[in-house]
């Protein structure tokens, strides 16, 4: 079992780094797109579309990873003030309730995941024609590895074990 937990960890930060890269190379693109409009009147063709869609799928690919990690945006005001065991259950709760929303995510998200690829599906107009079925297939495949780091979390605070955040253990 802890294999398969390495395992899916590594997946999680390997998808990190993509979206980082992602960020990365929209930045260039976007950077690029304004020095044509502002110095030579031209710019780049598709730009928008390529950066609307670009966004949702590089969030996805980190989505996992920063759970894991603990980086996601929290407020410990009430958690904080819980005696260990009210902490603990309000852990169980929120880890059985965020693998139930990402399944569900990836359970009503699949018809139109299959439909982007079998049609062809894409986003924009002539001369960008941005193809959605990648970006689609990265939203599904992001919130099944966070419905499952919401599992492997659930294990871990069963048994005893803190849950770690940015800013520190509950």
């Amino acid at each position: 079992m802890k294999s398969l937990v390495k395992l899916l960890h590594g997946l999680m930060a390997s998808l990190n780094v993509i979206g980082a890269i992602w960020v990365f190379l929209i930045m260039l693109l976007i950077t690029t797109d304004v020095v044509g409009r502002a110095f030579f009147d031209s710019p780049l063709f598709g730009v928008p579309e390529i950066v609307k869609i670009s966004v949702v799928g590089l969030v996805w690919c980190q989505m996992a990873h920063t759970l894991k990690i603990g980086a996601h945006l929290r407020s410990t005001i009430l958690l904080d003030r819980m005696p260990p065991a009210a902490q603990r259950t309000v852990e169980i709760v929120a880890c059985i309730l965020g693998a139930i929303m990402f399944a569900l995510i990836v359970y009503s998200g699949w018809d139109n995941m299959v439909d982007a690829w079998r049609i062809g599906e894409f986003e924009g107009e002539e001369p960008v024609r941005v193809p959605t079925a990648p970006i689609r297939t990265l939203v599904l495949i992001g919130a099944a590895l966070t419905a499952i780091q919401f599992l492997i979390m659930l294990v871990d605070v069963i048994r005893g074990k803190a849950v770690h955040h940015a800013e520190g253990e509950f």
